[in-house]
């Protein structure tokens, strides 16, 4: 553990709390006003409406809408605006503190025009940095991969954010691994967020109300992951009326109903549901060919939601998710994978300064591999499983701070891998030992405005994790399962030389780390802000996976005797730009990072059902850096964004590549993305994105060898070559519903992959035993591309009810 020198941390948190003492002890007398902000529409609580007093002091609503801000007491003028609602604005005399119910109304945007605008230049004015929020209706506006809008894809159309191959929805951010991000849904974490091998998002966007992705400025309330946190929350349901939507594609179909819970005399409920769900159906067009009739692929969730109001205060909410997905090839294999979890939650508003959260969540991700090969059948299942206790705090001190602090408690069990004989397989069965372990961090946080121009957000995370018994944990010579053999540079595997046996709950090993964040906003006037970032992670729980994409067969393992928590520390310097109508944005980050403890394979590891997985592991550190351009326009007919990121990211392990830095498996250095929609006069709107990527790092053979009348690959450097650079352009055209049509039925159309570019998802080679039609050894090498997606059309209906 990096120890945090609190000699020179000590004064200046010294200073930064003396100025949270209340300004208002000797200064007028101040009262607050706090309240829910809604979509008058449906009921559902709005995250991020910017609050602007007398057109200087503001605030943001919270995750469940709410707000407070302490004013001095006299006349006000508040104004509340949203994305795509009109802007609420409120006139009052405040003599005392108060209590609002706030309902906005979405924007009645003119067919004849398009104006998107942000929340009162947000971007130029929150202390935040590294962080992005891509609203449901934009999502749904990119062109979609077979009819399915998908939130992992469009993320990647970030800057400093990539895709770990065509064909997944896995996602890198600023060089870090798949593994390495916290994905949140409703607090709940999702273990593997794709279906069908990664072809779509395991995320229903009708189902969604706000996503938030956070590549830095991380706050201390997310720990966990290294590189990014993905939060994203599900509707309420409407509160007003029953309703719902449903979309009929070419490979999968979706339905959501929604509606209120015991209305009172007004028409509003005291609660509200929605449930969703979504079910693919290649199966279902297998059945039509004889050749694949038993052959299965297919996937399907269901998302819930329900809320009750115990009083104006008080609020309980339990959502849920479960999906999963099904292949089989008759004969040769089988797999099934899926997520489930669920989130018991209460909030209170207690007081106008004061909003607390306490939640119960359940989270599970398993799957079973089956070999359904004559004579060697067998079921390989794996899960992992977690329950967490989430109490959290914000208090509202004053106009100039606002304090969270929570604790965040999580128990974990991982089941690495259980070998069941089907049929008169002769394979024994086997069950893997389980891991057991918890983690425990506290934090505080704090959003200080110093002055007009100046604005903190610092806070600080006390993580421990303890690996817990029942367990055996194998004891090897020299105390550790691996030893570098500097004259061959090749790491020895140790002699076993016995086991110590801990009982159930008996302490393994303990870690712990002090977590520091910061953000700092320096407003320059009201269009322009630079802001500078810093924040420390620690990884407690390992992706075990040699591919460079997430699969469903990956395996996740915890910290122990010998594989040590990952940390990292990042720094970012920013600058923002909104023009005064926030018609355009600009933001130019760049960021430097460097991270402890990373594990790679050892040349030639045996990962495939390997109960000593430690013993295939190498440790060292890796560093990442980049800048990341965005240039976005909000207003008129034709909206949308470009990014350019130029990155780097390398590690360098002891024993790997000749002990020199090597480009990891998310390591591209540039990339480009060109995003557009513009509205049409009349009913159709047009989307579009063009994506360029660099070539990413590929270990090619350096040449080949003869052993025993077997043809060998020789390796050298890892991951020394590249693809070829990868680019794309997709299409999508909408048809909505006349304005005095009783239907609401709406087309969308989309082609991806336009002009039909195969771009190589990978490389391999292979030698060429076949000469017209005859097998010969030739002794000739060949290598072969393999491309996922050609020039794919597709058209869907979505319509309400």
């Amino acid at each position: 553990m990096n120890k945090l020198k609190f000699s020179s941390v000590l004064p200046a948190l010294l200073l930064l709390l003396f100025y949270t003492i209340p300004s208002d002890i000797f200064a007028q007398k101040k009262h607050t006003i706090s309240g829910y902000v809604k979509d008058k529409r449906n009921g559902e609580t709005l995250i991020g409406v910017t609050l602007i007093a007398d057109e200087k002091e503001g605030t943001v609503t919270n995750e469940y809408g709410f707000f407070s801000v302490t004013l001095p007491e006299g006349e006000h003028r508040l104004v509340f605006t949203y994305v795509g609602f009109e802007s609420y604005s409120l006139d009052i005399n405040l003599l005392a503190s108060q209590v609002l119910a706030v309902d906005m109304t979405e924007a009645s945007v003119e067919l004849a025009e398009v104006v998107v605008k942000a929340n009162a230049n947000e971007q130029v004015q929150s202390v935040e940095m590294g962080v992005k929020t891509l609203s449901v209706q934009t999502i749904k506006q990119l062109p979609a991969v077979i009819g399915e809008a998908d939130v992992l894809r469009a993320i990647q159309l970030l800057p400093g954010v990539s895709s770990t191959s065509e064909a997944s929805s896995g996602f890198n951010v600023r060089g870090g691994g798949a593994d390495q991000n916290l994905i949140l849904l409703d607090e709940a974490t999702i273990y593997n967020a794709t279906h069908l091998f990664g072809l779509f998002s395991v995320f229903n966007a009708d189902a969604l109300k706000d996503v938030k992705l956070y590549k830095g400025g991380v706050p201390a309330m997310y720990g966990g992951r290294l590189s990014s946190v993905l939060d994203i929350r599900q509707k309420e349901g409407n509160n007003r009326k029953f309703g719902g939507s449903a979309g009929i594609g070419l490979i999968s179909s979706r339905v959501l109903l929604e509606g209120p819970i015991a209305k009172n005399t007004e028409g509003v409920g005291k609660g509200s549901f929605m449930i969703a769900g979504r079910r693919s159906y290649v199966d279902a067009f297998a059945q039509l060919s004889k050749e694949f009739r038993d052959n299965k692929l297919y996937f399907y969730d269901l998302n819930l939601k329900t809320n009750i109001a115990i009083n104006d205060r008080n609020k309980l909410f339990l959502s849920g998710y479960f999906g999963r997905d099904n292949f089989k090839l008759p004969g040769l294999v089988g797999a099934k994978w899926g997520n489930a979890s669920g989130t018991l939650r209460w909030t209170s508003s207690a007081g106008e300064k004061w909003f607390f959260q306490t939640s119960l969540i359940a989270s599970q991700y398993d799957y079973t591999l089956d070999n359904l090969r004559s004579g060697y059948e067998f079921s390989w299942r794996s899960d992992i499983n977690n329950f967490n206790l989430r109490p959290r705090a914000t208090f509202y001190l004053n106009d100039r701070n606002t304090i969270k602090f929570g604790v965040d408690a999580v128990y974990y069990t991982f089941k690495p891998g259980q070998i069941i004989p089907l049929k008169n397989s002769p394979i024994k069965e086997k069950t893997f030992q389980a891991n057991h372990a918890s983690e425990v961090a506290f934090y505080i946080d704090n959003e200080q405005k110093i002055s007009p121009k100046l604005s903190f957000q610092y806070g600080l995370r006390w993580s421990n994790f303890f690996r817990l018994g029942a367990e055996n944990i194998r004891q090897y010579e020299t105390g550790t399962p691996l030893r570098y053999d500097a004259k061959y540079n090749a790491y020895l595997q140790n002699a076993q030389i016995g086991t110590r046996n801990y009982g159930p709950n008996e302490l393994i090993s303990s870690d712990n780390g002090i977590e520091p964040r910061l953000s700092l906003r320096y407003l320059v006037d009201p269009q322009n802000a630079i802001k500078l970032g810093y924040n420390r992670t620690y990884q407690y729980i390992h992706l075990i996976s040699n591919t460079t994409s997430p699969t469903p067969l990956d395996i996740w393992t915890p910290s122990g005797p010998y594989i040590r928590p990952q940390n990292a520390d990042q720094l970012a310097l920013g600058y923002f730009f909104s023009e005064k109508k926030n018609a355009y944005e600009i933001s130019f980050e760049i960021y430097y990072k460097r991270l402890n403890n990373l594990t790679d394979f050892v040349d030639g590891a045996d990962l495939l059902f390997n109960e000593n997985i430690e013993s295939q592991i190498a440790k060292g550190k890796g560093r990442a850096y980049g800048a990341e351009l965005q240039i976005s326009k909000n207003s008129g007919r034709l909206t949308g964004w470009l990014s350019y990121t130029l990155a780097q990211s390398q590690s360098k392990i002891t024993g790997i590549n000749n002990n020199q830095w090597y480009a990891t498996n998310s390591d591209q250095r540039h990339q480009i993305n060109l995003v557009g929609f513009y509205k049409l006069p009349g009913r159709w709107e047009l989307g579009g994105n063009f994506i360029f990527g660099s070539g990413r790092p590929v270990t090619y053979p350096s040449g080949k060898y003869n052993s025993n009348g077997l043809v060998v690959a020789d390796f050298s450097s890892r991951n020394g070559g590249r693809l070829p650079a990868y680019h794309r352009l997709d299409l999508s055209a909408t048809l909505n519903p006349r304005k005095t049509s009783r239907s609401q039925g709406q087309w969308v159309f989309s082609i991806i992959n336009v002009y039909n570019r195969l771009n190589a998802a990978s490389i391999f080679f292979r030698e060429i035993s076949e000469v017209n039609d005859v097998e010969l050894a030739t002794g000739t090498t060949e290598a072969v591309k393999t491309a996922f997606f050609p020039i794919i059309p597709s058209v869907s209906y979505n319509f309400k009810f």
